[in-house]
This record gives structure tokens, C-alpha cells and sequence, in this order.
């Protein structure tokens, strides 16, 4: 072959080379945790596929899925709601009580735990708002509920609830301040 011919290809092929691999990325991997999400059922399922989605529950039912349109099973109809208040706010109880004395509403996290199951994991976690509000959608089944303070005081309480078909308890929740 003639080198007028090898050198046009042997550059055409170095510039077409140099195109392909500055424009190609690789697709970016994605670590997925080790978490893991409790079902109904008290299965565990983990995180799977590119976007790190959490595998489905067994014998969850998709949107639209078997003969009659199906459902899914979430969200529940059943559950817990109320307010956590923290108390007591003043050294000494009068008689009649100071309304500036008054249990005030306390903002944390409440860990929803099956009755039976570890206390390491929780069924459900669940943030109040500002006012101490929260609300939890739970399948029918006995449960414990603890506010979390991380700290010594304010000591809340742990109460166990039994959660039945289609109704919604109001469950209020006590932490205690240690004032006395």
C-alpha cells in the first residue's frame, strides 16, 4: 500500500478513536445501603436495582394487577394518631393549675414497635410536628408506641395499643420533664 493511503486512515482512525472515548461514560455506579424495610408480613426486604428501590413485599399487590384491578394493600385504613406532650413544666402544682404550667407539646420521633418483635426494630418511625401532632397508617395488630428523646430526661413513655380493622386510635403520649 501506497503511504499516502496509510497515513490518512491511520489519523482518520486515531481522531475517530479520540471522538468515541471522550464523549463515552460509563454509567455511573450507585451503592445501595444495607437497609432493610420491614413488611406487613414482618418480612425484611432490601434495596435492589439501579435506582436503589426497595425490593416488594411478599404478597404485596401491585396498582392494577390481577382480575379486578387489584389495589394496593398500603395505605392502610387503619392506624394511630395524637400528640405527644411534655410535662411537668413548673416546680410546684397549685390548685387552681397555672395555665402556664400547662403539659406542652413536644416535637420527636415516634418508633411504632410489634409487640413480640425486637425492640432494635421498629415497625414504623414516625416525626410529630411542631405542635406534637403524628399520625401512623398501621395494619391491624398489637403494637408498642415510644417517643425517642435520646437523652436522660424529658423520660417518655412506652405504650402498647392494639390496632383493629378500619378504625384509627387517638393515643396520646406522655414525656416526663423530671421538674418536681
Amino acid at each position: 500500500m501506497d503511504k499516502k493511503i496509510i497515513i490518512p486512515i491511520v489519523v482518520l482512525a486515531i481522531a475517530v478513536g479520540w471522538v468515541f472515548f471522550s464523549t463515552f461514560k460509563p454509567a455511573e455506579q450507585v451503592a445501595c445501603t444495607m437497609e432493610a424495610k420491614l413488611c406487613p408480613d414482618g418480612s425484611a426486604v432490601g434495596r435492589v436495582g439501579p435506582g436503589c428501590e426497595f425490593a416488594p413485599c411478599p404478597g404485596a399487590i401491585d396498582p392494577g394487577a390481577g382480575e379486578g384491578g387489584g389495589g394496593s394493600i398500603l395505605p392502610y385504613d387503619s392506624g394511630v394518631r395524637g400528640q405527644v406532650l411534655l410535662g411537668p413544666t413548673c416546680p410546684v402544682m397549685k390548685d387552681p393549675p397555672d395555665p402556664q404550667c400547662a403539659d406542652k407539646p413536644y416535637a420527636t420521633t415516634i418508633q411504632v414497635i410489634r409487640v413480640g418483635s425486637p425492640v432494635s426494630t421498629p415497625f414504623a418511625t414516625v416525626a410529630t410536628d411542631t405542635q406534637g401532632n403524628y399520625s401512623v397508617s398501621l395494619p391491624p395488630g398489637a403494637y408498642a408506641l415510644q417517643p425517642t428523646s435520646g437523652k436522660v430526661f424529658p423520660r417518655c413513655e412506652t405504650k402498647e395499643v392494639t390496632v383493629t380493622p378500619s378504625e384509627v386510635l387517638v393515643v396520646n403520649l406522655l414525656c416526663d420533664t423530671g421538674i418536681r
